[in-house]
């Protein structure tokens, strides 16, 4: 043999190295699956978390925006809107929706589409949609107070026409819900779906249940909590259970004299 053509060890070694097969083995490749597998199930959850907390910022933001609006309509007009008149049934969505766009009215977390939601929630296409409520009628379920507690106006027996709340009529301003988080609405017709930014219906939040349906007045799908705007523009977050609470506490601040009115429960 030509001593030219001889290889060393190491030069056989490396060869056989380059010779090999390249690529994980199977026993690798599971390997690499579990591993990511268990990072995508750390990772989920966090992400699902964050992405409900950006809505409920972005929740908080539209309210905000809604505040800006409601101030600026009272400056001008001296009274809030009122909740229906003149035969439209949103009509304070219509006041305020010439000064904020229309998606500002429904809450940004998607619902998902259920036969007991179906006749409660705005209805888009095939998903629905929360939505935010007017204190139309305060903290009155029985009874006849001499006006109404709520933001809404107080019907006339004479005239049949409403008279609007005024803004010097609300006693605690920081203290009195405006708009919040509802799955509740008075329907302008019986059996009609409310629709996108058409105000229609009469969307409302309320410390009471809707019976005999059992549907509550204020929401929870922000990890059980409700976003209220108040009459002076800032927001409060709290658990469904202590908006609707029956407690002088809660109730107060759904009247404009700021007071419990137990009578009225």
């Amino acid at each position: 043999m030509n001593p030219a053509n001889r290889t060393t060890p190491a030069q056989d070694h490396s060869q056989s190295q380059l010779a090999g097969p390249f690529g994980f083995t199977l026993v690798e490749l599971l390997v690499v699956i579990a591993i990511i597998a268990l990072l995508a199930s750390l990772l989920l959850p966090v992400l699902a978390n964050a992405k409900r907390k950006a809505r409920a910022v972005q929740c908080v933001s539209n309210l905000h925006q809604l505040g800006i609006a409601l101030h600026l309509y009272t400056q001008d007009a001296g009274y809030y809107p009122l909740a229906t008149s003149d035969g439209s049934t949103g009509a304070w969505q219509q006041a305020l929706g010439t000064l904020v766009p229309d998606n500002i009215f429904y809450c940004p977390l998607p619902i998902q589409p259920s036969t007991q939601f179906v006749s409660i929630f705005n209805w888009s296409g095939s998903a629905i949609t929360a939505h935010y409520g007017y204190n139309t009628f305060g903290a009155v379920w029985r009874g006849s107070p001499p006006s109404n507690p709520g933001l809404g106006g107080t019907l006339s027996m004479t005239t049949g026409a409403r008279q609007a709340a005024s803004s010097g009529s609300i006693v605690a301003a920081s203290k009195m819900i405006a708009i919040g988080d509802s799955p509740a609405f008075i329907p302008a017709a019986p059996g009609t779906q409310p629709q996108t930014n058409i105000p229609i219906q009469l969307y409302i939040v309320f410390p009471y249940t809707v019976l005999p349906l059992g549907y509550d007045g204020v929401g929870d799908w922000h990890d059980g909590q409700a976003n209220m705007l108040f009459c002076d523009g800032h927001t409060q977050a709290a658990t469904k259970t202590f908006w609707m609470a029956a407690t002088s506490q809660s109730r107060c601040l759904w009247n404009s004299d700021n007071q419990p009115h137990p009578e009225w429960w």
